[in-house]
């Protein structure tokens, strides 16, 4: 064969060599037959169309949380089918919209598609037979539920003191981005936590002056001596941390604030820091109750580019997600934005896009490898900026300047290890752990928390997610 050239070794076919030749002008497998007889088949041209593609059927999609419109023949190299079911469009719309599949609504013919429900079924007929080859869809976005909203959240004080900390010295490179500090086993003994380990090691961001309204310090817990701050992420090993109040010789450290405490090492919190770089006060953050205030609101949700994960990544700030109702949801990793984070290019020079972070803002990404810029995984990565807030209307002490926020309610988040804080508590005193739950709607009872009211796949009314970041099309489509 290779004496008449021209040919190429392609591929097999039932297990006999294929040959790819141009006869008369046009591609052809040319194959070993029977008896080493040459056969051949012609190739479709490089240039034509698919039948699958020619045949796909063209969705729009109008939004009503914007106004705008939005169109699409196929997702992910699958073009649009008859066939596709409600979950497909759900994923494909996800991509499309930037709009959490668990917070959509996808509306036609005056009622909601189902996910096990076919185009073809909800439509009443074929949609190839339609001059336009076109589905119009309306959809109905929930904003009140994470990723289309992320807060508000309650801010706590923690009772942990300066000399509890083991910091370095803070240099202009600390400053820039942020450090680590420690805490032995001894300091968590006298909160009522136990620790596997001998110490604790906890990584905060880059640090930044205090941007918050004076008259809102006492709401947001920050002490009046406070001059610059950092966020504290979970610590490395915060699964290892126990709460033991039975070891206690009293509950005063339950009311001083052990569940607050745990809370700051799981799920992470605030550091003020003095004019001498001491550490002034802690807080940590939980979910609010109805008729709360103070604390933390965000604003409606940003896109987070690709570009910016990169810059930020090689400073080790991008850190694994711990809150179980966030994580039930697909975010993976998340970090926090200092107040007007520029985040630099390799060369050191400022991105030509920047976050608008006037106060900070927390960032979710809903993927485990950073560095993807796939746009159908990348679809949901989003960051929220922090609002300044409401400000306290009466003369109470709660608005001054420094004052430490009024006891009350503390609902901690559930973690991914369903740990449930059996130490949350409601002025000082020790609460149940299944009395609550993470919704936002459940406002009754006094106690802390249980797991969250998101249905279990399998169960009724389950979430469309066999996972969280799972897709009913592949990774690699063809």
């Amino acid at each position: 064969l290779k004496k008449r050239g021209g040919l190429e070794l392609h591929s097999s076919l039932c297990g006999r060599p294929l040959i790819r030749r141009t006869i008369r002008g046009r591609d052809c497998f040319v194959g070993l037959g029977a008896m080493g007889s040459l056969t051949s088949i012609e190739e479709e041209p490089t240039d034509a169309i698919p039948p699958e593609s020619r045949d796909a059927i063209t969705v729009e999609v109008h939004c009503s949380h914007n106004g705008q419109c939005v169109s699409f023949t196929e997702h992910r190299g699958h073009p649009v089918s008859a066939e596709w079911t409600g979950s497909q469009l759900h994923e494909a719309v996800e991509a499309q919209t930037r709009v959490h599949r668990e917070c959509q609504r996808l509306m036609f013919r005056g009622r909601e598609i189902e996910s096990s429900c076919t185009v073809r079924s909800v439509m009443g007929c074929d949609p190839k037979a339609l001059p336009g080859r076109r589905i119009k869809l309306y959809l109905k976005v929930d904003r009140e539920r994470f990723p289309q909203k992320l807060g508000p959240f309650s801010i706590h004080g923690v009772p942990l003191k300066a000399r509890d900390f083991d910091l370095p010295q803070v240099a202009e490179e600390c400053r820039r981005c942020g450090f680590y500090w420690d805490m032995s086993r001894k300091v968590l003994d006298g909160y009522g936590l136990q620790s596997r380990t001998t110490n604790i090691t906890g990584q905060v961001s880059p640090l930044h002056p205090v941007t918050c309204d004076p008259a809102r310090w006492g709401q947001c817990g920050i002490p009046a001596n406070a001059r610059d701050f950092v966020w504290s992420y979970p610590v490395e090993h915060w699964q290892s941390v126990e709460s033991d109040a039975y070891s206690l010789d009293t509950w005063a450290c339950i009311e001083d604030g052990a569940a607050a405490t745990k809370s700051f090492l799981s799920v992470g919190g605030f550091v003020y820091f003095d004019s001498k770089s001491e550490v002034a006060g802690v807080t940590t953050i939980g979910q609010a109750i109805e008729g709360d205030t103070g604390g933390l609101h965000f604003a409606e949700p940003r896109t987070w580019l690709p570009e910016w994960t990169a810059s930020l990544a090689e400073q080790g700030r991008i850190q694994t997600c711990n809150i179980k109702a966030f994580r039930d949801m697909g975010a993976q990793l998340c970090l926090w934005l200092r107040p007007n984070e520029v985040i630099e290019a390799a060369d050191g020079n400022p991105l030509s896009q920047q976050p608008e972070v006037p106060h900070g803002g927390f960032v979710y990404l809903f993927h485990n490898d950073m560095l993807c810029t796939e746009q159908a995984v990348v679809a949901l990565d989003r960051y929220f900026a922090v609002l300044p807030g409401p400000t306290a209307v009466d003369d109470s002490k709660e608005g001054q300047r420094g004052s430490a926020p009024t006891p009350k309610l503390f609902r901690p988040f559930a973690l991914t290890d369903g740990d449930l804080f059996p130490l949350a508590s409601y002025s000082g005193m020790p609460g149940s752990s299944f009395m609550m739950t993470d919704c936002p709607e459940s406002t009754g009872g006094s106690f802390a928390m249980s797991t969250p009211t998101y249905s279990t796949p399998g169960s009724a009314g389950s979430s469309r997610w066999a996972t969280p970041n799972s897709h009913f099309f592949p990774l690699n489509s063809p």
